[in-house]
């Protein structure tokens, strides 16, 4: 069960919290503690019946059996409890959560990454200017959770209304003026926004869209923007500039191929390294930058801009940046001595996998590059071949493997990847992710670029991060039982012959 418990226990009235509710068996419920689920609760709990996703008849026993003060749902229950029938329970819920935690809503600056590629990124390097510049931060994101004192990695992420105010809560407890939220489609979704309002957001490329019905997520999150608020968008997504325009809001551009507030140039990209050149008004600076790529120069654009917010000057800002040298999952390099460079990104979508390929394309120097693929298990099908065709595309040998769902559905899977692919016969199909990963370090050569694609936990940040370091120790293994070829290949070279005089 969890809680909305503090040192302090708070009661809260919900027919003054949902005047408009109606309320059977009884005229009010004081409530203390919520139940995520009828069957944690606890005596004394109200409990949460969303008819949605629970069989609402057993919820209802479920809470009666378990000494529930009574009922937050949609829908009349055969049950002897005192009920409040609201029209959105996840609404209502999240709302309750926050007036029981004492309202940290109200109390903190609130700071909202959303798109379609590098939300995670971004939150993480706008955390490290907004320490920078000596502000005790939280955040919440698929890697993990900051309160602001302790980092941690979860084996859940924290997209309940309940758990949700109960993080910002313990932000606000341990003296942060600023929480950072990944808009995840489970965060909007369930309605965990509902009873904030963003001072901030930051748009990362294009926003794209939660789905094929409903309101559009950039839309959804303007929506939870405060009148005063302002929005940091790229300049590079002509969609979300338009969608922000058009929602009045005040906003600060950053861009690298149109003009923007903060805008750069790609300098140089070698293997490794980016060196761009940073403008913001009549500043310019140069910076230096292990995350490569056009897709990553975006994001710490993005988190530039949050910084030049705060009075940060340029350079102060880009070091912040520097200092975060990289981020697991996120164009992480595993490195090695004379065998090809190793990446590990979690590109679970097409247009994300598409900018990582063509950002690793620009580093290779006359080898080639690998693509060990892992498709994401809750994509469908036409996703899975949008990501076959967009590997075949920019990557010159591709291997399919598994990810997170095994390889039960492996077969399935693999043939919606090769419906988007015009020659199937090229892909190398390992069902074993291990044993991909080793084949394709063996098989590389020292020029090459392997790029391990997708197939991570996306709502289990403790199994995420230790599925990325299970990919690491099998690519530092391969490297130890790889034949060196360079060593292996001698170089003879051609000397005159000796003159007989």
């Amino acid at each position: 069960m969890v809680g909305t418990e503090s040192r302090k226990q708070r009661s809260v009235s919900l027919r003054g919290l949902f005047p408009q509710a109606r309320f059977i068996g009884g005229t009010d419920i004081q409530v203390s503690r919520l139940a995520a689920s009828p069957r944690t609760c606890r005596p004394g709990d109200l409990a949460i019946i969303d008819c949605a996703a629970d069989d609402p008849q057993q919820a209802a026993s479920d809470a009666l059996s378990r000494g529930a003060v009574g009922i937050l749902c949609e829908q009349l229950l055969p049950c002897p409890l005192p009920q409040c029938l609201v029209p959105d329970a996840l609404a209502a819920t999240a709302v309750l959560a926050d007036s029981l935690a004492g309202c940290p809503t109200k109390d903190i600056f609130t700071v909202g990454v959303i798109g379609e590629a590098g939300k995670t990124t971004t939150a993480l390097l706008v955390a490290a200017v907004l320490r920078a510049a000596g502000i005790r931060t939280a955040y919440n994101t698929d890697l993990g959770t900051c309160d602001g004192v302790l980092q941690m990695t979860p084996k859940q992420l924290a997209c309940s209304p309940v758990e949700h105010s109960q993080w910002l809560s313990d932000a606000r407890d341990c003296g942060c003026a600023i929480a950072i939220l990944e808009l995840t489609d489970e965060l909007l979704t369930n309605h965990c926004l509902e009873p904030l309002q963003l001072d901030l957001l930051v748009v990362t490329g294009n926003p794209g869209r939660t789905g094929e019905f409903g309101p559009h997520r950039l839309q959804a999150a303007l929506d939870r923007l405060r009148l005063s608020g302002m929005a940091v968008v790229s300049a590079d997504s002509p969609q979300a500039v338009r969608m922000v325009a058009d929602a009045g809001v005040s906003r600060l551009t950053y861009g690298l191929r149109h003009d923007a507030d903060v805008s750069a140039k790609i300098y140089e990209q070698v293997l490794g390294q980016t060196t761009l050149l940073v403008t913001a008004g009549d500043c310019t600076a140069v910076m230096e930058t292990n995350m490569t790529g056009p897709s990553m120069a975006a994001n710490q654009l993005a988190a530039i801009a949050v910084g030049l917010l705060t009075e940060l000057d340029l350079p102060t800002a880009i070091e912040a940046i520097r200092a975060v040298k990289q981020i697991p999952g996120r164009m992480d390099r595993v490195s090695g001595f004379d065998s090809a460079a190793v990446v590990l990104d979690s590109a679970g979508s097409q247009g994300r996998l598409a900018e990582t390929l063509r950002g690793l394309r620009r580093e290779r120097q006359g080898g080639r590059l690998w693509c060990v693929l892992a498709a994401p298990s809750q994509a469908s099908d036409i996703q899975h071949a949008g990501l076959g065709r967009t590997a075949e595309r920019f990557a010159d040998q591709v291997v399919y493997t598994t990810g997170d769902a095994g390889k039960e559905g492996f077969l399935q899977t693999a043939h919606a990847l090769l419906d988007g692919v015009k020659q199937p016969a090229l892909p190398r199909l390992i069902a074993d992710r291990k044993r991909a990963i080793q084949w394709a370090v063996e098989h590389a050569a020292p020029d090459d670029i392997i790029l391990i694609a997708g197939g991570y936990p996306h709502s289990q940040p403790h199994a995420h991060r230790a599925a990325i370091e299970a990919d690491r120790a099998t690519v530092e293994e391969a490297r130890q039982h790889a034949p060196t070829r360079r060593e292996s290949t001698p170089t003879i070279l051609k000397f005159p012959a000796p003159s007989l005089k």
